[in-house]
């Protein structure tokens, strides 16, 4: 961690200009070490420690540096050979490409989940501990992680629904660390008319022997040299809407070595993932294979939506974490107005707002990955909270990373406007965030949809009054009321959803989805506080958890007093120290005294 003070570059000291480049990104998040501890055994955490740690020292120095290079150098498309024949080649800067050697192969980042042997652990990973990987990396690197989420997902696709042929041809290549033998996979869906609205995509498919024939335009093709795409397209015939669409194999290359009859039209000029190429294609007759039940093309493809969202959130989350860790960096190696800049009063409450938003945003990855364990070993509670986590998460956290980022920027001040400085890429890989995989406006529409159609709302809630009930410290039990009883206006507010279909909730829905999104987030930190408080005798997680609820949830008549014990204990949870428990007394009784605003 980052001691007060502290700073990891002394060449920088006489200028004051400090960066976290050089800093190893799991020894400095106690919090990440503390969430591993509390959802795996010790048994497994000791396993993985030593890879987190080899995994933090190479993303905070060498990928780090890599990405701010393939940022600065995106990649060209290279349409014609000097023989005048079209290639369709995609040319990367050689640090793309040895950052694909890192993820893809060096930690087998796509493939940890898919088979045992990576990083010579003995099973495939549990989603926990994989979206630790994946948390670190991130930070560093975001761009990459989108082709790497696309190819792992398209891996678990292939593995629920395609033939034992296709199985056998391309897992194999998805699921290898080997890059000589490594392929990588592309979800091509949106189209100019359609966006968010699938059920009018145009693209078709004619069948011809034992493969089909794909023909039209795709938009948005992430990952567009992917080696195999999985592609929507509506075979002749078949009806209009989602339910139309049947899911495709597209290889890149036919097996005489030829490139399949597709062209990429050009990559797209985008706002951020400067380094990962996005393109529009045109398919030509290209060579396609039925994936799955040939009616149930959109609904297999959707089956992804859960692990696809949370990735997403995880990798916001990530950027969170990056930009407070460089606003930590860089406002205690910096004197301003004759104090550390970090004393400063507002600057003080700027850096707690970043670490309340952080803290609680791996709160809920974290337990939104166990919740996915316990659904893919068959709990059925599980898959329903999982229903609603997702769309809770992507709409959230994916949000709100725009907003952190943003701040972390102006934290820096002017440096931080700099593209020689981390902060204007983290600003433009949030973006992406809220936009991919559905915008938040249906994310949010989602969360609605999840409680009417399959009560899922009501299953999250039944889950959270159980792990809240039975608190031992006499001060969790205080603050378990405080959230039970929020809890039971949502529950109020879910009954109303689920009775009316009035279009007022639709205009209502992201703020209801961040009111659940903290209820779940609060109950979080309060286990957290729980543990904390029975292992080490530290209250420093109830006291974040109460300044969270005093902001996100109910604030108390008396805000001077939050913002008094911010000022005096904000270097104390900053270095993960510890804090007694009268503090947290002092807070917890005006919550408790407030007047009822819900």
């Amino acid at each position: 961690m980052i001691k007060n003070r502290q700073v990891p570059n002394p060449e920088a000291e006489v200028q004051g200009m400090y960066d976290a480049h050089g800093l190893n990104f799991f020894e400095t998040d106690p919090n990440v070490a503390f969430l591993l501890r509390y959802y795996v055994s010790e048994d497994e955490y000791e396993k993985v420690h030593p890879l987190l740690k080899d995994l933090g020292e190479v993303a905070g120095n060498q990928v780090d540096e890599l990405a701010h290079d393939a940022d600065r150098n995106p990649p060209e498309l290279v349409s014609y050979n000097k023989k005048g024949e079209q290639i369709n080649h995609v040319k990367y800067h050689p640090s793309y490409l040895r950052l694909e050697e890192i993820g893809y192969g060096q930690f087998g980042l796509a493939a940890m989940s898919h088979r045992a042997g990576v990083l010579d652990w003995p099973t495939p990973f549990s989603r926990v501990l994989k979206y630790s990987f994946w948390y670190l990396f991130a930070q560093a690197e975001f761009s990459l992680c989108c082709p790497m989420s696309m190819t792992d997902s398209a891996a678990t696709i292939l593995e629920k629904y395609a033939s034992g042929d296709i199985k056998e041809k391309y897992l194999p290549r998805l699921t290898s660390t080997n890059m000589d033998e490594h392929w990588t996979a592309g979800q091509f869906m949106t189209e100019k008319q359609g966006g968010s609205d699938v059920g009018a995509n145009t693209v078709t498919a004619k069948q011809v022997g034992d493969h089909w024939e794909i023909w039209g335009d795709k938009w948005f093709c992430s990952n567009v040299s992917a080696d195999i795409a999985l592609v929507l397209a509506r075979p002749e015939g078949a009806r209009q809407g989602s339910k139309g669409l049947a899911m495709f194999l597209v290889p890149k290359r036919l097996e005489n070595g030829e490139h399949n009859e597709f062209r990429i039209n050009r990559l797209k000029n985008k706002f951020g993932t400067k380094d990962m190429a996005s393109g529009e294609v045109t398919f030509e007759g290209a060579v396609g294979y039925v994936v799955g039940n040939i009616e149930n093309g959109f609904k297999q493809m959707m089956s992804m939506v859960n692990s696809s969202r949370l990735s997403n959130a995880v990798r916001s989350a990530a950027l969170m974490r990056r930009s407070y860790l460089e606003s930590i960096v860089a406002s205690r190696g910096r004197h301003a107005f004759g104090k550390q800049l970090s004393q400063l009063p507002l600057m003080r409450e700027g850096l707690f707002e970043m670490l309340l938003d952080t803290e609680a945003a791996a709160s809920m990855i974290f337990y939104t990955a166990k919740v996915f364990d316990q659904s893919d070993n068959g709990d059925e509670n599980a898959k329903k909270s999982l229903r609603i986590l997702t769309p809770l998460l992507k709409g959230y956290i994916c949000k709100r990373a725009r907003y952190v980022t943003a701040e972390a920027m102006e934290i820096r001040g002017g440096n931080g406007y700099i593209e020689d400085w981390v902060n204007p890429r983290l600003v433009r890989d949030a973006h992406l965030g809220s936009i991919w995989e559905g915008t938040t406006n249906i994310v949010s529409l989602d969360v609605l949809r999840a409680i009417r159609k399959e009560d899922a709302g009501s299953t999250l809630l039944h889950h959270l009054e159980q792990r809240l009930s039975g608190m031992d410290n006499a001060y969790t039990g205080r603050t378990a009321k405080l959230i039970l009883e929020r809890a039971g206006v949502i529950s109020r507010q879910m009954e109303h959803i689920s009775q009316e279909q009035a279009s007022t909730h639709d205009v209502a829905a992201k703020r209801f989805m961040e009111q659940m999104y903290h209820l779940v987030a609060a109950s979080l930190l309060l286990e957290e506080a729980e543990h904390e408080i029975t292992v080490d005798g530290n209250y420093r997680k109830l006291f974040l958890l109460l300044h969270y609820y005093h902001r996100y949830i109910k604030a108390a008549d008396n805000p001077i007093l939050f913002d008094q014990s911010v000022d005096e204990w904000l270097d104390t949870v900053i270095d993960w120290e510890e804090i007694p428990e009268d503090v947290v007394d002092v807070l917890l009784e005006p919550l408790e005294g407030g007047d009822d605003r819900s």
